[in-house]
């Protein structure tokens, strides 16, 4: 198995400038600029030299951090919200990049859009998909004879469901439980769904409409699937996330934040071997 390789975004919050600086302070924006210069550093001794990049919201606007180089590139035309607090946080955007590094899905104002760096969007609606505050729409790419684009979510009535980017009135039910709570994702592979009941996390197989195994031990939240059949959850405190084989529901590593900070949230990369973590 893979080892997973993680960055830690310890300095995010200073990034994401939710009034944390200002722009007119030199001294803040050399911090900021420092920070940019770390990033890079642990990303190259991290990867090896790997294309990385990074998307984030910095309310109103979403930005995208190259990661060989530092250097950060705003979204044209899209706008979101968010903020400090936990009711500013729910409204956050929740981005996540398509595994080909192409596009990438967000939420604003109850609504879910798919959208590519130059700033081309696309609201993908559909009756049942779930897009209140504090929802998370991922991407995930079903390969066959061709390659089809797919949004994973919660649906109103508590399922997961697949939603078809191209066009969205073809949805799929990959798990119909009927108690998911907001939270939920799909393994790379498409073997798993992970989730949140508001109590526990769950993973089951795709297709299941019974509770799987319960992974979670007290409080959790936040499940997280890999592009291959890992999964992993966060529990209090939120210092590190916990690493699941889904097929065996076994624990099989940690994520650690470093000392004295806490994890808000951990995005797989494209790649097994990486991750992301606010």
């Amino acid at each position: 198995m893979n080892v997973l390789k993680s960055i830690i975004l310890s300095f995010i919050f200073v990034l994401l400038g939710w009034g944390c600086i200002s722009q007119e302070s030199s001294e803040q924006e050399e911090i900021v600029e420092l920070n940019k210069d770390i990033m890079v550093k642990k990303w190259a001794d991290l990867s090896g030299g790997l294309r990385g990049k990074v998307i984030y919201a910095r309310p109103p606007k979403l930005i995208i951090l190259n990661l060989n180089n530092g250097a950060e590139q705003t979204v044209p035309g899209v706008f979101v919200a968010g903020g400090k607090g936990r009711r500013n946080r729910g409204k956050s955007p929740r981005p996540s990049w398509s595994p080909d590094g192409k596009q990438f899905v967000y939420r604003y104002d109850n609504k879910v859009y798919v959208c590519d760096e130059a700033g081309n969007k696309k609201h993908i609606y559909q009756e049942q998909m779930d897009c209140s505050n504090e929802t998370r729409w991922s991407w995930y790419q079903e390969r066959g004879d061709e390659l089809t684009d797919w949004l994973v979510g919660p649906s109103k009535e508590g399922h997961v469901i697949l939603v078809n980017v191209e066009s969205p009135s073809n949805i799929r039910i990959v798990y119909g439980g009927g108690d998911v709570e907001k939270h939920c994702e799909l393994t790379g592979t498409g073997n798993f769904v992970v989730y949140d009941n508001g109590s526990h996390i769950y993973v089951t197989q795709t297709g299941s409409v019974k509770p799987g195994k319960k992974i979670s031990q007290g409080q959790s939240c936040r499940p997280s699937a890999s592009p291959d059949n890992r999964v992993a959850w966060l529990p209090a405190p939120h210092t590190r996330y916990i690493l699941v084989d889904a097929a065996a529901g076994l624990k099989v590593g940690e994520i650690m934040a470093p000392a004295g900070e806490e994890i808000y949230r951990s995005n797989w990369s494209n790649s097994s071997d990486y991750a992301v973590h606010m």
